[in-house]
């Protein structure tokens, strides 16, 4: 069997097969790019979705070329080779504000970058001779300098943004691996034309830098959705669930017929706290017993922020003492604060919906700020005149 037969750019169509997957690739990165901008309107995800645009375009034009669609130039080959440097600066530019706000410095190198670019691909195209050749097929249109400047794009790109990405090791490889690309393009265009290890190289690795792009961005892609969601269903000072969160769950768990006991938590004098020592010692007071709710529930329940200065939790099983939980959290708040906090329980019962095992909890709450602060009441212990 003639292996080399086999891969040659006649019989098999290898740069048709890679610009085919290379546009997969970039069709779901821009529906990703899509989705993510449809979900949250911001000009980075526009201006990925630019960038993709621009590269999906690109490996078009290069697959028109390559199935021969349209009649041979030098200046569409040329095209072939300006538009990649184009769209590999893009990419690199929004794989950055994926992670970071683009700076003026930033922005200066963005379109200094495109304007070089742009000054090489016209001086390539005015520079040379008559323009009837820019389409004559016996013709070639090629700019070394050109070729260089695409070629110093990764190390620069290394330099400046590997240090700044998250996910740094994947994005130094995809750059070294456009570099081989690059570097394998130019030993076959002005070095050793014959070599088929090097046009293999140089039609094989935009496939895996695509992939390695694609893994960057749906990892990316990802955070930011998991990221917006917490945000949506969390208090964003203590960390805790927010109200309708938490009120959802506690919901959920009532209707499944759980063992289920609420817990309110109220930090006495609270305001003024606020008012004597300010806003941001109370915010730190309010993080302390955040802190500690969300260690006295986990594994058995959850933690939540009621408004203001009123935390709330839930508790499940059966084997649970909610008074045993309500009375570890007032303990700890006292020791390890510099606040007290009075607390209420109540466990849930037979049509007792969410919200009125809440209030339930609330009422014993406000029972133990009635009786001195600084105590824990349990419900169903109340005098049937309180209630």
């Amino acid at each position: 069997m003639d292996f080399a037969a086999v891969w040659t750019f006649e019989s098999v169509r290898l740069p048709v097969f890679s610009s085919g997957v290379i546009v997969i690739l970039l069709g779901l990165m821009l529906f990703m790019a899509y989705r993510l901008y449809a979900h949250n309107r911001r000009s980075t995800y526009r201006k990925l979705i630019v960038s993709v645009g621009v590269a999906f375009a690109c490996q078009l034009f290069r697959l028109t070329l390559d199935l021969r669609l349209v009649s041979p130039a030098p200046l569409l080959d040329l095209l072939a080779d300006a538009l990649p440097a184009v769209s590999f600066i893009l990419l690199n530019f929004a794989m950055f504000e994926l992670y970071h706000r683009r700076r003026p410095r930033t922005r200066a190198w963005y379109y200094a970058l495109l304007g070089v670019c742009a000054a090489l691909l016209a001086s390539a195209v005015f520079s040379g001779g008559p323009a009837r050749d820019l389409w004559d097929p016996a013709s070639k249109l090629t700019s070394p300098v050109l070729d260089g400047f695409t070629l110093a794009l990764p190390p620069l790109f290394a330099l400046m943004f590997a240090p700044h990405i998250g996910q740094r090791t994947r994005y130094s490889l995809a750059l070294a691996v456009s570099f081989a690309e690059q570097l394998a393009k130019l030993i076959v265009r002005y070095g050793d034309s014959s070599s088929l290890f090097y046009v293999w190289i140089e039609t094989l690795l935009p496939i895996a830098f695509y992939i390695l792009l694609f893994m960057i961005v749906f990892e990316r892609v990802v955070e930011l959705l998991q990221s917006a969601y917490q945000s949506s269903i969390t208090d964003g000072l203590t960390n805790l669930y927010n109200r309708r969160f938490f009120m959802r769950q506690l919901e959920h768990a009532v209707r499944s017929g759980l063992p289920v006991a609420a817990i309110f938590c109220d930090i006495d004098n609270f305001k003024k706290l606020n008012d004597t020592q300010g806003h941001q010692q109370a915010d730190t007071v309010l993080k302390q017993v955040a802190n500690i709710l969300m260690e006295e529930t986990e594994g058995i329940g959850l933690a939540g922020r009621y408004g203001g200065e009123e935390l709330v939790a839930f508790i499940t099983g059966a084997n649970v003492s909610p008074g045993a939980v309500a009375e570890r959290i007032r303990e700890r708040i006292e020791k390890e604060t510099s606040v007290t906090a009075s607390v209420g329980h109540c466990r849930s019962a037979n049509g007792l919906t969410a919200d009125r095992l809440m209030k339930q909890a609330d009422e014993a709450m406000y029972h133990s700020k009635k009786s001195g602060k600084n105590r824990v009441t349990d419900y169903s212990g109340l005098p049937s005149g309180s209630l």
